[in-house]
């Protein structure tokens, strides 16, 4: 599979999480003391502290400076910020009392604040310097505004005041800080490294579900490279970083819309709990509620892009309960179907919960606003991330688990199936270990699977797996897997066969395993409403005996498990001498094939003698095929063969076809007779078959009516309704339909009064030895009356002697065939005997002009 080297297993992602915290531990443990104590005060500088709250927007910075009413605080965290248009100015006396010139800096958190102007007044009243900041100011942010802060300096003993103007639609809290030089620097440098970190575990993060996305098309992996970007870019606007990038418009554009940024990752936190807990595999109504969750959260994030952010806010504070309320939901629906999942995925937003509760207490003002405050969220979110493809991980991990599981196990039996026991086979063949493999088949279940439920044939089942391990529980027999509870040593190939392995080579002690197997399993199993006899067979293959690749030995069992259904042993070994002669067959399906296109094939006539006058009555066409390697193969065989592999009706009509030409040539040469063809009962299934016929029959101008189509007794029973359709038409071109070896199969008076037959043809058994055979006599006797009260012409086959024909005239049969008159002949051997056998010299017989009539 091309998506594993994407996809590490748990150890690894394990370790790497590990090592991240790890590493982050050991950097705060070791750059904690690096962190200068952020003050609002610096040592040796006085700060006194002073606030106005403009309400009205409209105060300029000349009334501000010289006749707004200050209100002294002891420290900036005092202000009493609020959501709202308000603008708050600060004034900051300061005096240095140092001698020595002083290097500040005044360091903002304001990455939000949409507008904040800061003015430096000497202790005369003249304006030293001005500074523009925020997101919505011409100038924005850049690269070296990062953290955002404005450095001034100081004179020995030097007094100045600082005038802050601060605007925001949003969350106007902002600490102020007084730092020296050197300690913002190297507070600049210590964040910058924090940021960077950040950044790329998130890149590498995203990058890493998006390629793993693109090899297996798996939703879940895109919308959480989505959520982790979206979570970058928002954290980005919030502490002003994402300037390093975006542009500074597009982050300008980020910073001023990061309410819509909150939706946007609330509906992708839905999405993904939705597709991670696999909610979206069923329809339900939980389903339907994520789906209008998803509908009502883009549908705020979309109309906070017009709201004022203070409004959008109030929005999404509100949001929030039924937000957490729908996630707990999906968790404990998920718990209740598999908790590793459920707890996965609530240890995996653990941190983000936990840390995520700081940004609203910052803006509140419940805690204090320190660094670790301000990015405990930020630290909480790559900790979430990790962890969430850790657990996406091992997600895939246990889908790839159960994916296995379902390519090697039965789903029904939960055993190993057939690509289990090839594979130990395999194992096998390579150490050279001599074997027996093995398949049982439960018998008659293919036949009686369509009547059990689902649940009873679940029972049953488990009922017959529970007595095979039981009698498989052998040091002999090969266990295959190794499972939770207990060792495996049956594998299920189909539903009601299954394979294992003895691991022997003694045919006597391996036989007498399997009798005994065969033995325990015959019981009977309990269902509803009936109980079922649990009976079966078993066919063995051995290694190396019967070959040396595990497809071969599979086969070559099952082909002697199916030898079992036509004995009543029920353990049986290949039979390679048997199989060798199955093999012979099947190579002659071909040929068979190539036979009747090629008309390769030959008729025999065999001539039926009319026992009332002694003439020539017809004869009955045998099909004979000399195979140009084999010789003459016997009907039986390849008849039987056509059968099997379905050529039956293109060898069936090729002997039409054959017949009705020779029956064409017959006529021209004066000879008028009657010829008898074999059909099946599958021959009465081809379609309009008496159509074909009288096709054929105006192809070669030859009446239907010198035609008799032979029947056996279990074509009659094959399919009634369309065997009498059949028939019915047959009589409408005047071709007779005879019974044939009448005795031998289903023998039903009922068939005989219904169905419009014209002849029965008595087996050649009751034939054979009837001279010297009473009882047959009386059978024979019999079966003519009966069929001569029917209307019905009598033929009897197999008449090998005088004194039996005579018999046979005496009761009174009409017609006779066998060695006494003729062996089968060849079509022109068949000729020279109705030279020498008619007394009179052939005449030309006038053709009919209609097919159905009858002449000559």
């Amino acid at each position: 599979m091309t998506f594993q080297s994407l996809i590490p297993n748990r150890t690894l992602w394990v370790s790497v999480t590990l090592l991240v915290v790890s590493l982050f531990a050991i950097a705060g443990g070791r750059f904690a003391g690096l962190f200068p104590s952020l003050s609002s005060y610096a040592a040796n500088v006085g700060v006194n502290y002073g606030y106005f709250v403009d309400s009205t927007n409209s105060h300029i910075l000349g009334y501000v400076k010289d006749s707004a009413i200050f209100r002294n605080i002891d420290d900036p965290k005092d202000m009493p910020w609020e959501l709202g248009k308000k603008t708050y100015w600060v004034k900051m006396d300061i005096d240095n009392f140092d001698s020595e010139h002083r290097y500040l800096t005044l360091y903002f958190d304001t990455p939000m604040i949409d507008r904040l102007n800061i003015y430096q007044y000497s202790q005369d009243g003249e304006e030293i310097q001005r500074w523009h900041l925020g997101d919505s100011t011409p100038q924005g942010y850049s690269q070296w505004d990062m953290p955002p802060a404005v450095q001034f300096t100081l004179d020995g003993f030097e007094s100045s005041t600082i005038y802050l103007q601060v605007f925001s639609t949003g969350i106007p809290v902002m600490p102020i800080w007084l730092l020296d030089a050197q300690e913002f620097h190297v507070l600049s440098q210590l964040l910058h490294t924090v940021w960077g970190g950040f950044i790329a575990i998130m890149l590498v993060v995203a990058s890493y579900n998006l390629a793993v996305f693109i090899s297996l098309k798996e939703r879940v992996y895109l919308v959480y490279a989505g959520y982790v970007t979206t979570a970058l870019v928002q954290l980005g606007a919030i502490h002003g970083f994402g300037i390093y990038l975006f542009p500074a418009p597009l982050q300008t554009f980020f910073s001023n819309n990061i309410v819509a940024l909150t939706f946007g990752l609330f509906l992708l936190s839905l999405v993904f709990a939705h597709l991670y807990l696999r909610v979206h595999k069923n329809q339900s109504l939980l389903r339907q509620v994520v789906h209008y969750g998803v509908m009502v959260l883009g549908s705020l994030m979309l109309i906070s892009f017009a709201l004022p952010e203070h409004i959008s806010g109030t929005f999404l504070i509100a949001i929030q309960p039924l937000f957490y309320g729908l996630i707990g939901v999906l968790i404990w629906r998920r718990w209740n179907v598999d908790k590793r999942w459920s707890s996965m995925f609530i240890f995996s937003w653990l941190p983000l919960v936990v840390t995520g509760i700081f940004p609203p207490l910052l803006v509140t003002g419940m805690v204090e606003y320190t660094l670790l405050t301000r990015y405990a969220f930020m630290f909480g979110t790559v900790l979430a991330v990790l962890f969430m493809a850790l657990a996406l991980a091992e997600r895939f991990r246990q889908q790839r688990e159960e994916s296995v599981y379902q390519l090697t196990h039965d789903a029904m039996s939960a055993k190993p199936n057939a690509n289990v026991l090839l594979m130990v086979v395999d194992k096998l063949i390579s150490k050279n270990m001599h074997f027996n493999l093995c398949c049982f088949e439960i018998g008659r279940f293919s036949s009686l699977a369509p009547y059990m439920s689902a649940e009873e044939k679940l029972y049953f089942i488990g009922e017959v797996c529970a007595k095979l391990d039981g009698a498989l529980d052998s040091d002999a027999v090969h266990v295959l897997e190794s499972g939770f509870q207990q060792p495996h040593r049956v594998a299920c190939i189909k539903e009601g066969q299954f394979g294992f392995i003895v691991l022997s080579s003694d045919s006597e002690k391996v036989a007498l395993l399997l009798s005994s197997v065969i033995d325990e399993l015959d019981s009977y199993v309990q269902l509803n409403h009936f109980a079922l006899r649990v009976q079966g067979a078993i066919g063995t293959s051995l290694y190396p005996k019967d070959g040396n690749v595990s497809d071969v030995l599979f086969n070559k069992a099952l082909q002697a498990l199916t030898e079992t259904s036509s004995t009543a042993k029920k353990v049986r070994a290949y039979d390679s001498l048997n199989n060798f002669n199955r093999t012979l067959n099947m190579s002659l399906v071909a040929d068979l094939r190539k036979a009747i296109d090629n008309d390769e094939l030959e008729l025999y006539h065999q001539a039926q003698i009319d026992l009332r006058t002694g003439s020539i009555h017809g004869s009955e066409v045998l099909l004979r095929w000399d195979h140009p390697k084999f010789g003459q193969v016997s009907p039986e065989v390849f008849v039987k063969l056509a059968e099997g592999v379905g050529l039956i009706n293109d060898l069936t009509l090729w002997v039409i076809k054959r017949a009705f030409y020779q029956q064409s040539k017959l006529i021209e040469l004066g000879y008028s007779r009657r010829l008898s063809i074999n059909v099946s009962a599958s021959d009465i299934a081809i379609p309009n078959l008496v159509d074909k016929i009288a096709d054929i029959a105006q192809t070669y101008n030859v009446p239907t009516g010198l035609l008799s189509l032979e029947l056996t007794e279990s074509t009659m029973v094959s399919d009634y309704d369309r065997l009498n359709n059949v028939i019915e038409k047959l009589s409408k071109f005047d071709i007779e339909v005879s019974i044939d070896d009448y005795g031998t199969g289903y023998s039903s008076l009922t068939y005989l009064s219904q169905l419009p037959f014209t002849e029965l043809k008595i087996d050649r058994s009751f034939i054979t030895g009837l001279p010297s055979n009473p009882r047959q006599q009386n059978i024979v006797r019999a079966t003519t009356e009966m069929a001569k009260s029917l209307g019905l012409m009598v033929v009897a086959e197999g008449v090998e002697d005088l004194e039996t024909a005579v018999i046979l005239k005496r009761y009174g049969v009409d017609i006779a065939q066998g060695y006494h008159y003729s062996r089968p002949l060849s079509f022109s051997q068949y000729l020279l005997y109705l030279k020498r056998v008619c007394h009179q010299m052939p005449v030309s017989v006038k053709k009919p002009r209609r097919l159905g009539s009858q002449s000559g």
